[in-house]
């Protein structure tokens, strides 16, 4: 992402925690919020992107100790410019990725089998030479919205925050 020359793109980081003045990055806005939360912090950024030019396709939001790697380890220089390159080719509504741990990904993906399997599109649970599968649950701590979409789903309701996190 700090390549500004390699990606089309605007950053925006929020912290909560201090603020960073960093300039060096003339595509990366800091924005601070000392008592922001989970979905308030993910809607402060949304709301900050719509105030900017909507020439986007996607608006990405995740969280900061999300690393992106490339699947089975292959050999991709650049698994953002891949992740990107995909959101253009199959322009899905939302994009998740699914993550290293094997129990969370593992629970994900047994019941994304089961959900399909209701809907009688199921997949073998032995296949997986496909990149895309349907999401029916994922974490949000790496989502990719398509700007039709993101109207729609965002911002995130923050009523039950103050009770966990879990809730937005």
């Amino acid at each position: 992402i700090g390549n500004a020359t390699a990606c089309d793109c605007e950053v925006m980081v929020l912290s909560y925690k201090r603020p960073c003045n960093d300039t060096s990055l003339r595509h990366v806005e800091y924005l601070y919020d000392p008592s922001t939360s989970v979905g308030s912090g993910r809607n402060m950024l949304y709301e900050a992107a719509m105030a900017r030019d909507q020439r986007f396709l996607y608006y990405i939001i995740m969280d900061d100790d999300v690393q992106l790697e490339a699947k089975d380890k292959l050999k991709i220089p650049n698994p953002w410019r891949t992740f990107e390159r995909s959101l253009l080719r199959y322009e899905p509504a939302i994009a998740a990725l699914t993550w290293t741990d094997v129990e969370s990904c593992y629970w994900c993906l047994k019941n994304q089998y089961s959900y399909r399997k209701k809907l009688g599109c199921e997949l073998s649970s032995n296949d997986h030479s496909s990149d895309f599968i349907p999401v029916v649950h994922f974490d949000a701590a790496f989502s990719a919205f398509h700007r039709r979409a993101a109207a729609c789903i965002l911002p995130y309701v923050t009523t039950f925050e103050n009770v966990s996190a879990i809730f937005h």
